[in-house]
């Protein structure tokens, strides 16, 4: 069982509020027509990219590791490692895995697996955070601090995995390494549109280090964190504009 499970419905209701204008950004650079088009969300969470490739007229397949995420969204959904696809070569016209990649170990085997089930002449999506971090997210993380939070070994691990694919000349080589031929990487801050400092603190406390963390506290702990850390999001003076790295590669024919 990884961190996030059981967190679905979390996820859906605060994390979103960042996740799906992403997924949105990323679907929107797909290369192909979607319309009809066969679509994998590769570790789908509670389904943005999906929703999003069926805004575009695709019918969607949605996979995750954990179940409860993966049956989460609408349509046919399986409980699956990225790393290790339950379908068949080239079953995919296209392929999105966003924000996945970061999670692995081997990103390169994650990014050949997500080749070997598109298409010849599909294309696969993917993108992940940069290493340069939006201030609101320190903020946030550094209040925590203030009420005893210590990040997890498995979040400092997960870090690291993240900062081998966070910037564009290393998702470039991985992409080159799992086989890809094709494509454009790009580094650039998305505007998800969150005008409140209170709704990026709804987003940065759904995450899984963070919610577990604050669901330990005593109901007022947890409204003093959250004041407070809307008000060290406030002072950052910034608006929430994650970097974010995205790849669109399309699959030799």
């Amino acid at each position: 069982m990884s961190q996030y499970a059981g967190l679905a419905e979390v996820w859906a209701a605060d994390a979103t509020l960042v996740y799906r204008p992403m997924a949105r950004h990323l679907v929107a650079r797909a290369p192909i027509p979607l319309a009809g088009a066969a679509a994998l969300d590769a570790g789908a969470g509670s389904g943005v990219a999906g929703d999003s490739l069926r805004e575009g007229g695709a019918r969607v397949v949605s996979a995750d590791r954990e179940f409860d995420m993966a049956s989460y969204g609408s349509g046919p959904a399986v409980a699956a490692d990225v790393t290790a696809l339950p379908f068949r070569r080239g079953s995919f016209d296209v392929v999105v895995a966003a924000f996945v990649v970061n999670h692995l170990s081997d990103p390169v085997a994650g990014l050949a697996e997500l080749r070997r089930v598109t298409r010849p002449g599909g294309a696969v999506l993917a993108s992940t955070f940069s290493v340069d971090r939006a201030a609101a997210k320190g903020a946030v993380d550094a209040v925590a601090a203030t009420y005893g939070f210590v990040p997890p070994q498995w979040y400092a691990e997960l870090q690291a995995c993240a900062a081998a694919v966070g910037g564009v000349a290393e998702f470039e080589s991985a992409l080159a390494a799992a086989g890809f031929d094709d494509g454009t990487v790009t580094e650039q801050p998305i505007d998800v549109g969150l005008d409140e400092p209170s709704d990026v603190v709804r987003y940065r406390l759904a995450v899984p280090h963070l919610h577990r963390f604050v669901m330990t506290l005593a109901d007022r702990d947890r409204a003093a964190l959250v004041a407070e850390a809307t008000e060290a999001v406030r002072r950052t003076g910034e608006r929430f504009a994650p970097i974010v790295v995205e790849a669109v590669s399309g699959v030799g024919r």
